[in-house]
Parts: C-alpha cells; structure tokens; sequence
C-alpha cells in the first residue's frame, strides 16, 4: 500500500486567547445522530494490497534513535502555545458509546428480531483501532484499518488547549484505497467475543513532534463520515507534578462494536452480554471511547493552566506497579470503573505514601476484570457461577467489594458507587472551603449529579469531610449522593466527586443530559480548575487538611 505523505505547516497566526471558563453554548447540537450505519453482521473478507495477513502481535517495532523531546519544567504551557487547529471534530458529533446497537437498530429495516438480525448494513465510514493502547520514545504502533473501497485520510490530533483550539495537527497522510472488512464471528457464549481481523494501513511513528499526550487520530474518506481512533503517547522517564490517568478498560468495557459488550448483547439485554471483550476491534460511537465527554474537558484544562503531566493509561499501572513514583498527583477521569489488582495495588500504594489523588466522576474501582492474551482481552464474569475461578480471591472477576475479594472500593476513594440514572443537584455543603470557594453562583450546581453516583454513607471507610451533596431517589427510595474529601496520615488529599456529571458538564457535553446551564459550566471549571492547581502544589493535607464531617465507618449501613 502506497502512503502519500503531506507535510503539514502550521500557520503564523497567533493562537486565539482565552481567559476564564467560557461556557460551551452549542453543547446540545453535538449529540445529533451521525448519518453513517455502523456495520454489523457477515461481510466477504476482502484481500489487502501490501498488509494483509499482518497480525496485531507483529504490528509494533522500536527504533534506536531518541525523541529529543521537550521535558522540562513548562514543556505543556510551550506545547499549547503552537497553533491549533479548532476544525479537528468538525462533523463528528460526540457520541456516547455503548449506542452501537441501538444506532443499528434505527438503521435497519423494522420487523421481527430475527430478520432485523440478518438484514446487512453497509458500513460508510473507516474505522480503525491500534495494536497497542500507549506507545512511548522510540515505538511505532499498527493502525489497522477497515475501508469502503476509497483511500483514507489519516490526521493525527494531539488533544489540548492550544489556545482554545483544543487539538494541535501534527501529522497528515493519505493512503492508497482501503477495502472494507468485516468483524468476526463472535466466540461460543458465554465469552461471545468480537474480533477484527483487520491488516495494519499504517504505522504510528513516536518521534520529536509526537510529544507524550492524548492523541485522536482522525480517518476521512469520500464518503463524507468520519471516525476517531484514540492513542495515548507515555514518557515513562517523565517527572511531573500531576499524572493523568485515561481508563481505556471502561472504554472498552462498554464498547458494543461488533453487537457485544461487557454489558449487553445483540438483542439488548443483560443476559446475552459478552464475558469476554477485545481490544483487537473499533470503538463504536464516534470512535474515540468515552475520551471525548469523560476525560477530554479535564485534559484540555489541565494543559490550558499549564500544568506538566504525566500520561498514562490504566494498562500502565497494570504493568507496572512503580508507574506513579514520580509523581505528586493522580487524576481520573468521569469514568474510571475497571481496576485490575495491579491497578489498585498501584493507587493504593502510592496514596498511602502521600500522593494526592482524585476522581472526577462516580462509580470509580468498582469491578475488578482479568486480562489475557497479552493483555488483548478483558475477562468480566460477574461472580456468576459459571466462572470457573469465582472462589478464587486471585483470579475471581466481580465487585471490588464483593466476595472473595473484599476490598471495597470506599477504603480507597471515601465513598463508592450506589446507584445509577438518576439526575439532581449538588448543594455545597461549605461555600467558603476549598475547592468550592471560587464559585461564583454557590448556592446550587445544577444538573451536575448523574448518571452514575457514589455516596460515603452506606458503605466502610476513613473518615472524611462532605464537599457537596444531593437527594436523590434511586429504584423510588431516598439516598444521599455525595462529593468527598479526606486526607491521610502522610498528607495525602483524596477526593471524589461521585458523580459522572462533572467532567461533561465543564463544556456541556453530557450525552444523557445536555442542558447545563452557563452558571453551571462555568461554576464546574472554576473548581476543576483549583483542584488541578492544588493537586500541582504537592501534598494537599499540608495547606488544605479535610474537615471531616462524616466519621470513619466500620460497619456499612444498608442502602
């Protein structure tokens, strides 16, 4: 397969400046259905020009030569101040991922399951995925790609600031025409695993313009759909005050590309689900897994205080349990669900040796999955009595707080999950304490509490102090979701926001509620804000000290 490669030139004009946290007014328009139909069903294997047969295991090779890149103190201020380019997800609405069945059911023609289940639906857009997650200095990475028979443009996006622009173009390329491929068939239930055995199109080179960072890589095609394919570039060396963590397990937990997730099956429901996903095959949605509305408004405020990051993604910390040493500061996103042991080894770890972390979002460390076939494969069964493993504390794939695991999750974060779709209000329970002294409208933050949320009062853990609160009605009882703070006894600052809410509030981009209103927004960005500048300073515990408000509990109280 030929590659055309186009030199990219960034333009002279300044980058646009932007003070303060400006509301996103178009946020609703952003959720309108996309015109392509995700394919789905049995399609002829067609052969590749130049890649074909390549395998995912092969698709990866280093290179002797350094990156040179820019690692001192200031290298993301320095980054964001190069042009960018605000066109980067012009005509690729958000969406929100998990719809790949229900899109396809909107597509096809109406009928009886069955018929609805053979009708063919031919795929419009490219899509791709990587044979890696992460890549770092001196790695190339395969892009395996599916077509419709037309070459496909390939525009590498670093996400940040950049001025308000929010992606910077490093790279652009255009590759000869790509043949469309289909997914496999999914493996014997209850696995009922998908795979796409797709060749590799074209090679992610990591070099000294591809800085450590998010990176969506954008695919275009005549067809006038387009895609992302998400990529995380680490600096394993890297020594930054504040470490972001991307939780590719959720994505991919959730991800219904193929008609299976960790979630649901073809018809919907709970009972025909996967036990067994693989990260060997698209996102469906927009393609980029829930990095767009649970991590992206994070990340782009970080890089627009300035503050140096580590980045990484939750498979670093499963591979390495030291990952954090150098760092003063952990953050994850809206989303951060799945935890392997490694995982939880690793937080756990480095907060009880005085580094500061917080979740801004709900229902984080909740499973504990298992990883396989070179960590290529995530395995989620649930506790169900067909896991072979199910008493085994080791290898057992359930709750964290559940048997024979028993390390609830609350332990770690201050509270825990309770409950989801629900929708609510927070009330600051201490306007004039930090974080929530700079709001600006601190009597209520309206519409931030859902879909997901978590809540100190019924479960095990320290004791911590109620940043704010909501009364919610879950399955018609009364609960109280709440925001948490506690530190410890090495001046470690842990804080939950328990919601999935606030992420996608900053830029009002939450899929099942897009009505935010600008006080919100704007309310949301100021605390975000002056978290991500206190988690820089170092240890919260030894300026900010958690008032607590809730006592340790031993016991947990029934929901």
């Amino acid at each position: 397969m030929n590659l055309v490669r186009v030199n990219f030139i960034p333009t002279l004009m300044p980058p646009q400046l932007l003070s303060g946290c400006r509301p996103n007014s178009h946020g609703s328009l952003m959720f309108r259905m996309a015109p392509y139909v995700r394919f789905f069903g049995v399609f002829v294997v067609l052969s590749s020009l130049l890649f074909a047969g390549l395998p995912a295991a092969t698709a990866m090779s280093k290179f002797p030569a350094g990156c040179g890149w820019d690692a001192s103190s200031g290298w993301v201020q320095r980054e964001n101040a190069r042009p960018g380019d605000a066109k980067w997800n012009s005509g690729i609405p958000i969406e929100y991922a998990g719809d790949f069945a229900g899109k396809e059911m909107k597509k096809r023609v109406g009928g009886p399951f069955a018929a609805w289940l053979a009708t063919p639906v031919v795929a419009t857009a490219p899509e791709g995925w990587f044979s890696a997650p992460s890549v770092t200095c001196n790695e190339s990475v395969g892009l395996h790609l599916s077509g419709n028979g037309s070459p496909v443009t390939i525009k590498v996006f670093r996400m940040g600031y950049y001025g308000g622009a929010g992606a910077r173009l490093v790279e652009e390329i255009t590759t000869s025409p790509i043949s469309h491929y289909s997914a496999n068939s999914p493996t014997k239930p209850p696995e009922s695993m998908v795979t796409a055995e797709w060749p590799v199109a074209w090679f992610f080179t990591v070099d000294q313009k591809t800085l450590p960072g998010q990176y969506l890589i954008r695919l275009d095609d005549k067809s006038g759909d387009s895609n992302f394919v998400p990529l995380m570039v680490t600096n394993p060396d890297a020594k930054n005050p504040v470490t972001f963590i991307s939780s590719v397990l959720t994505w991919q937990a959730y991800n219904e590309w193929g008609g299976y997730s960790l979630y649901k099956g073809p018809n919907r429901t709970r009972r025909s689900r996967g036990m067994v996903v693989s990260l060997d095959r698209p996102y469906d949605g927009d393609g980029a897994g829930q990095f767009r509305y649970m991590e992206y408004p994070i990340v782009r405020l970080a890089e627009k205080l300035g503050i140096d990051l580590n980045y990484l993604t939750d498979f670093e910390l499963n591979r390495n349990v030291s990952a954090l040493a150098n760092t003063k500061s952990i953050v994850f996103g809206g989303h951060s669900e799945y935890w392997t042991t490694s995982m939880r080894e690793a937080v756990d770890a480095a907060v009880a040796r005085g580094i500061n972390m917080v979740s801004f979002g709900g229902n984080a460390g909740y499973n504990r999955p298992r990883l396989q076939s070179n960590d290529r494969q995530i395995v989620m069964w649930r506790g169900m009595k067909s896991d072979p493993n199910r008493r085994n504390p080791v290898l057992a794939t359930t709750r964290w707080r559940s048997s024979p695991i028993g390390r609830p999750e609350s332990t770690l974060f201050g509270a825990q999950y309770v409950g989801l779709g629900v929708n609510g209000d927070y009330t600051v329970a201490h306007p004039l304490r930090w974080p929530f002294s700079v709001l600006k409208h601190p009597d209520k933050l309206r519409g931030v509490v859902g879909r997901e949320v978590d809540s100190p009062l019924y479960s095990v853990g320290p004791g911590v102090e109620d940043l704010a609160w909501s009364e919610i009605k879950l399955a018609g009882k009364p609960i109280t979701a709440m925001a948490t703070y506690y530190t410890n006894a090495k001046n470690a600052g842990v804080i939950d926001i328990a919601t999935n809410g606030w992420a996608c509030a900053i830029n009002n981009v939450c899929p099942w509620y897009s009505a935010h209103s600008a006080e919100t927004q704007s309310d949301v960005c100021l605390v975000t804000q002056e978290i991500l500048k206190g988690l820089a300073r170092g240890p919260l515990g030894l300026w900010r000290p958690a008032v607590i408000d809730i006592p340790k509990r031993d016991k947990a109280m029934p929901l």
